[in-house]
This record gives structure tokens, C-alpha cells and sequence, in this order.
């Protein structure tokens, strides 16, 4: 991807055969398990999917309103891991996200669990004390949904890694782990599942949203590989939810979002076969570029399942827009859908490449590894962010857009290029295995669009509220230029300002009760988590 002097593009092309950097979830662009409380809970559900029957709460002590001051020092003796509280020399760097945007974020407290019985007690103490929780993986969330202001951030960061378990075919994921952790494990036994690109982001946050990436269209997304989950709830239980038990929650945390019903410390995912990535790549000018929209939009919907091509449009000032389509085939036949992919937009392409590399390498391409004289791809050190200044927003579109639609995306960016500015729209297709559920057999409800435009703005520096201001206002605009062809947005790409009940269709009036039930007194609370 192009861009100018003054914006820093977040996800990256480059060309030819040189490593292509891509993210696809909440950020870019961590392992003995402890156990804490157990549960007999057991809830009605929908045995067979659809929305949840919900029946009455067991809602366990209510949260209470302090009438003396938090008793930190108690809280900090009953943890294996670390309590750090605003002027400890640790705290300032421990609070940091992704995004620096939220540097200024002041939790009351920054608790690093090191096991589970960690965050049952810090739950309990929050809920002693009247406090809210704020649980912390990945830290990627576009608005810096976990940054706790006058909360106590719950850091899971610590509670990682991923087992695969050879009987079952399956990985148990802990609450804090990466997508690199993970793919690392699941590479030394050929096996996969279908995640995001980005290394640091944390699994959990991105599974419990729905999770889009490159093998979505061929395995499903990450949520529907989920088998299991345990969460510490609001009530300082730890629930494990499955198709069998607890059947509401589990529904709700295959794309009801992060935050909302606990705080998750475990899952269990199905896996599949490694196979080969075959990768194509495929740029056109900027006076293709409605052409290529179009062309994207007619072969997203005919491509094969196991077919996956990212379109996007870059805006960089002096360049105009730049379109171009980063694409992978796990049936080997990457020239065949460049192939296709050409002939639906019409128009002769500047560049084009193939190329095949293993399902280990692909993923290291993918998360934007970089390589040395050793001839080896090399990440950022474990526990590094990689940090990026970026504001965004997105929509899903139920339908391909129309040639008006198509001019306007077009126009929009163009302007914001020759204003001097960088901006990306940045279109994900859905359909194959991903489409296959019905919208409320999981909580993640667009399972009949075409796909997701991201509105994407990478910067050099943090913005001042007036740059920020005009941002978003460019993002709104965005909005309305595709209005009538979205259904909502995706909860992975959180923006404010918008309604909660966009991120979540026909399955919002679900999740509220879900939020009564399991969280009747608003423990997890703030501006992005479904109102009770």
C-alpha cells in the first residue's frame, strides 16, 4: 500500500514476490492451567441453535456500593500475579494498548492475572467495592474499548498458550494467548484454524466477535471452530459453555463481543488440516478503480469456498487511489482466480504475481514478518505491540454496490488524497462455509452479506481532537455513501458514536438478556458493551 507523508497505512501490500503484510482483525491491521471455582450452573438453551430460550437469573451476591474506601492492599495479597496502581513504576507501561491514542487511559488499577483464581478474585473484589471491570487481551480494539478509565483493567496477557489435543483434533486456547502463539503451536502438528493475520492479537478477543481472515471462506470463522469456552462471570463463577451446557452463553460468545458476559480465561477449538497457501496478487491505476470495485463484488460472490481476495482501495496524496486485490487460493489454483478475478473487472492490470508457500510461511507473510540475510522471517519480540496510530470504522454490506455507491467510495477517497491525506477502504468478502449458519445460529448475525468495508486512516503521530474530529467526520461520510447497501457494522471494528444494536442485527434484543442474566448489575460496564 501507498501512502503519504502524513498517514502511515496500517495494513501493507507489497509488491511482486516481497513480503505481504495484511491484518484482518482488531489490531495491526502468551501455560499450565489453574483452576479457580467451579460451577453447577446449568441453563436452558436452544439444544439446537437459533436465539436462546433465556430463563430467570441465578444472578449469586449482588454487586454492592462501597461505603469504604477499595482495600487494594488485600486485593494485591490475595493474587499469584500483580496489582499495579497509578505512581507504581510499572504501571504506565502495563495499561498501554495497541493504539496509542488511549495512552492517556488512567485505570484505577492494572491487574496482571497469572491464573484464573486471579481473576475470580479480582471480580469478587470489584464486586465488594461497586468497581467496574474491564477485561485486557490483545488490546487491539479500535477505540480502546479495554483502556478501563476509573476501572480496574483485568490483563489476561498471562494466561497463555494453546494444547492440541490429538484424540479430539482439537487446541484449548487459554484467555491470553496470541494468533501467533497459536499458529505456532498448531504448525508443529500440521493443523490450523481459522483466525486473523495480525501476530499480537489476543485469540479471545478476536474469537468471542466472530473473526474474519483469509481461511474464513473455507473453514468458517474462528467462532464457529469454537467447541467450548470458560468465563469467570460477573458473579465470580467460572462457567464452561457448551452445546450441551450453559447453551445461551455459548451462543452469545460466538459473536456477541468481548466484555459483555465475563471474563474469558479458556476455549476449545476444532482444527484442520495445514495445507498450502497459494497467493495472488493484483494491482490496477486509479482509473480503475470502480471498475475493480465492481469486478471484486462480482467475483466474491461465485469464487470458490476455499478462495479468499481482500480488495482495497489506498488513498495517498500525490498517487490518487491506488486498487488492488491480495488474494489466497488453499486449492492451489492462485493464477486461476487471478485468472478470474481479471476477466471480471475488465480492465488489464499494472501487476500481478503468484506464488505458493507453505500454511507455516503463509502465516508469517501474512502476519508481517520481515526477512534477513538468514533467509528467515522474523517477528516483533514476543510481548511487543508493534504499536499503530489508526482511526476506523466499517460496515457490512448485504449487497454488491451499485454504481452511484461505487462513484462515491470512489470520490470520497480520491478527495481525501488530494486533500494531502492517506485513507483505505478495505473490503473483506464472507460467503462459503462462513455463510452457511443461519444469522441466528451464533450470536455473529451477518452471515448472508456479501462482506465488510473497513474505513481505515493510519497517522503518523496521535491526533489532536480537531484532527480527530475531521477523521470521523470523513468516516461518516463514508457511511453515508454506502448506506442503503449496509446492514450494520462489525463488532471487531468498534467506532463511537455508533448504536451498540448495529454491531449485532437481528440478534441484539438476545444479547441484552444475555446481559441481565449473566451480569444483572452492570460489573462489566462502558461505552461499547450491550447495555442491559
Amino acid at each position: 500500500m501507498t501512502s503519504s507523508a502524513g498517514d502511515v497505512p496500517r495494513r501493507r501490500l507489497l509488491q511482486g514476490s516481497v513480503v505481504v503484510a495484511l491484518s484482518a482483525i482488531v489490531g495491526c491491521d502468551a501455560s499450565t492451567r489453574s483452576t479457580g471455582r467451579t460451577t453447577g450452573r446449568h441453563l436452558t438453551g436452544s439444544p439446537g441453535g437459533g436465539t436462546p430460550t433465556v430463563t430467570s437469573a441465578s444472578p449469586g451476591s449482588p454487586t454492592t456500593t462501597a461505603t469504604n474506601r477499595p482495600d487494594w492492599a488485600g486485593l494485591a495479597r490475595g493474587l499469584a500475579g500483580s496489582l499495579l496502581r497509578p505512581g507504581d513504576g510499572a504501571y504506565l507501561s502495563a495499561k498501554l494498548l495497541f493504539n496509542p491514542r488511549f495512552d492517556a487511559s488512567h485505570p484505577l488499577a492494572v491487574v496482571r492475572a497469572a491464573h484464573t483464581a486471579d481473576v475470580v478474585e479480582t471480580i469478587d473484589f470489584a464486586r465488594r467495592y461497586g468497581l467496574a471491570v474491564r477485561p485486557r487481551s490483545g488490546g487491539h480494539s479500535y477505540v480502546g474499548a479495554s483502556s478501563a478509565n476509573k476501572a480496574i483493567q483485568l490483563d489476561t496477557r498471562q494466561l497463555s498458550g494453546a494444547r492440541y489435543d490429538a484424540a479430539s483434533r482439537s487446541v484449548v486456547v487459554e484467555g491470553g494467548t496470541t494468533l501467533f502463539d497459536v499458529h505456532t503451536a498448531l504448525d508443529a502438528v500440521g493443523r490450523t484454524i481459522p483466525t486473523g493475520t495480525c501476530a499480537s492479537v489476543g485469540a479471545a478477543g478476536l474469537t468471542l466477535g466472530g473473526g474474519f481472515g483469509v481461511e474464513d471462506r473455507a473453514y468458517g470463522l474462528t467462532c464457529d471452530a469454537v467447541e467450548s469456552v470458560t468465563l469467570v462471570t460477573a458473579d465470580g463463577r467460572m462457567v464452561e459453555a457448551d452445546r450441551s451446557r450453559d447453551r445461551d452463553l455459548f451462543w452469545g460468545c460466538r459473536g456477541g463481543g468481548g466484555g459483555n458476559f465475563g471474563v474469558l480465561t479458556e476455549m476449545r477449538l476444532g482444527t484442520f488440516p495445514a495445507d498450502p497457501m497459494s497467493f495472488f496478487y493484483v494491482r490496477w491505476a486509479d482509473a480503475d478503480t470502480e471498475a475493480v470495485l465492481a469486478g471484486w463484488q462480482r467475483r466474491a460472490r461465485v469464487m470458490p469456498r476455499s478462495a479468499w481476495g481482500n480488495l482495497h482501495l489506498d488513498a495517498a496524496a500525490g498517487t490518487g487511489v491506488t486498487p488492488a486485490v491480495f488474494g489466497v487460493s488453499l486449492a492451489g489454483s492462485a493464477e486461476e482466480e487471478a485468472n478470474a478475478l481479471v476477466a471480471a473487472v475488465g480492465r488489464a492490470p499494472l501487476a500481478r504475481t503468484t506464488y505458493t508457500r507453505s500454511h507455516h510461511d503463509g502465516v508469517l507473510l501474512l502476519a508481517g514478518c520481515s526477512s534477513r540475510d538468514d533467509g528467515q522471517c522474523h517477528l516483533p519480540p514476543k510481548g511487543t505491540l508493534g504499536r499503530e496510530i489508526s482511526i476506523a470504522g466499517s460496515d457490512v454490506l448485504e449487497r454488491p454496490l451499485s454504481s452511484v455507491e461505487r462513484h462515491a467510495v470512489a470520490r470520497l477517497l480520491r478527495a481525501r488524497a488530494a486533500q494531502g491525506h492517506g485513507a483505505s477502504a478495505i473490503f473483506d468478502p464472507l460467503g462459503g462455509v462462513a455463510a452457511a449458519p443461519g444469522a441466528q445460529a451464533t450470536a455473529f448475525p451477518w452471515r448472508a452479506a456479501l462482506g465488510t468495508v473497513q474505513w481505515y486512516v493510519g497517522l503518523p503521530t496521535v491526533p489532536g481532537p480537531a484532527t480527530t474530529s475531521a477523521t470521523y467526520g470523513w468516516i461518516q461520510e463514508a457511511h453515508r455513501a454506502v448506506r442503503s447497501a449496509s446492514s450494520g457494522a462489525y463488532v471487531n471494528y468498534l467506532e463511537p458514536g455508533r448504536a451498540i444494536s448495529t454491531y449485532y442485527g437481528v440478534n441484539y434484543a438476545g444479547l441484552r438478556r444475555l446481559r441481565r442474566k449473566y451480569d444483572p448489575d452492570g460489573l462489566f460496564r462502558g461505552p461499547y458493551v450491550i447495555p442491559r
